[in-house]
């Protein structure tokens, strides 16, 4: 990474990311989102995002100055970003990956033109691909902005498998002057893909805890008679559904009325479905789809439980920290996690969480009868709300911030 300075005024921002909501509460992915408007509040914000059907090409989302490129023609076939993730979007239909290559041209043409007319100080591309490399590649040898990539895991595997992707990762970070890693074992795999250190500083995603904290005084109908458990997240393999499912007969047997509650969307959703129905579970378990954010907030509020089985999957994938973690935390929701990447990071087992092994049904359903029947349930839910607090999104933007400062302060 590039050598920094001195701390400086707060700067202009420019962040660039592939996940982002169309609408604040439409139910998509929105910590990037959460972070820009936390940024907001202390120097100006624009967001770089992907179209999508129906929405402008310019709007103002809360604080946010959203700008969003066009990336092939007709717009009706860009397929790329949104819907089930852009990994499993290059795997639905044949003409996905041939739109590559405009998506990363377009990204790299709206970054130039946004630094020069915007005078942006800092790029913020969220994963090394393709933002980082669009960022990367609109600098140049002598870029206008300085670069602060944030990696979060699926850009770091992927690059982990392509037979260019060390060198890829090396040329992005020769041309960053900061990284953050949302896991450790981001961060490591992050070393280990550069053949160096990265210097990435660890930072999990933040939490909006006053809106959890509200949200959880207005449950929603129960709809099992001892209540139930609640998972939250896109339905992909790393997520580890399909362990949670084969622990909930074993749950069952102490607690016959207890069901799940599955809130989110993804590829695999009528495979979980299927395998649902064939555990015996097919009434026990409702599938809610994609909720408003609000609407989660009153599930994880109500739910005995929020369980994050996340895994290894089969590409070798995993997440960092999963926001699902935090958000359950401060909702005082008890949480079982597997101890996988970042979740160890945030749960301390049996003091504000409990973890599992990944992939190991019996064991997790072992660690979901602990967590219900703990006697010091008050002690962790107070716990995990006081961790929640720490990783609040103003703090987590004040850390930003800091770093945008001082390499905004070297460059001026």
């Amino acid at each position: 990474m590039r050598e920094t300075g001195r701390p400086g005024p707060a700067p202009r921002v420019l962040i660039s990311s592939s996940t982002f909501p169309i609408r604040p509460d439409d139910g998509l992915p929105r910590f990037v989102y959460d972070l820009a408007e936390a940024l907001a509040r202390h120097c100006p914000v624009t967001a770089l995002v992907p179209g999508a059907p129906g929405a402008p090409s310019r709007e103002r989302m809360g604080g946010v100055d959203v700008r969003r490129f066009a990336y092939f023609w007709p717009r009706r076939l860009e397929r790329l970003a949104y819907g089930h993730g852009m990994r499993d979007n290059l795997r639905a239909s044949w003409w996905s990956p041939l739109q590559a290559p405009g998506f990363l041209a377009a990204q790299i043409r709206a970054t130039r033109a946004l630094v020069a007319e915007l005078g942006i100080d800092v790029v913020n591309s969220h994963w090394m691909v393709p933002q980082g490399l669009s960022a990367a590649l609109a600098g140049g040898r002598r870029p206008g902005f300085r670069h602060v990539l944030t990696v979060h895991a699926a850009d770091v595997y992927l690059l982990r498998r392509l037979p260019l992707g060390g060198a890829i990762a090396r040329f992005v970070m020769d041309r960053s002057d900061a990284a953050f890693a949302d896991g450790s074992h981001v961060r490591d795999s992050l070393d280990e893909l550069l053949g160096r250190e990265s210097g990435a500083l660890l930072q999990p995603n933040g939490v909006e805890v006053e809106a959890f904290q509200r949200a959880g005084g207005a449950a929603p109908e129960a709809p099992f008679a001892d209540g139930y458990l609640l998972f939250f997240g896109r339905l992909a393999e790393k997520k580890g559904v399909t362990y949670l499912l084969r622990a909930m007969p074993r749950v069952r047997e102490r607690h016959p009325g207890l069901g799940l509650v599955v809130i989110g969307y993804g590829a695999l959703e009528q495979a979980l479905r299927r395998e649902a129905r064939e555990l015996g579970l097919g009434e026990w378990v409702r599938f809610l789809g994609r909720q408003p954010h609000a609407e989660i907030g009153r599930w994880l509020g109500a739910a005995r439980l929020a369980v994050v089985p996340s895994i290894v999957d089969s590409r070798g994938e995993t997440e960092g920290m999963p926001t699902v973690v935090l958000e359950a935390m401060a909702s005082g929701t008890r949480v079982v996690g597997s101890a996988v990447d970042g979740i160890p990071d945030v749960i301390r087992h049996g003091e504000n969480g409990w973890l599992c092994r990944p992939r190991d049904p019996l064991d997790l359903a072992d660690k979901i009868l602990l967590a219900l029947a703990s006697e010091a349930a008050g002690d962790v839910a107070r716990r995990a709300r006081e961790t929640a607090e720490g990783y609040a999104w103003p703090r987590v933007a004040g850390r930003y911030l800091e770093v945008f400062a001082r390499v905004a302060g070297a460059h001026r």
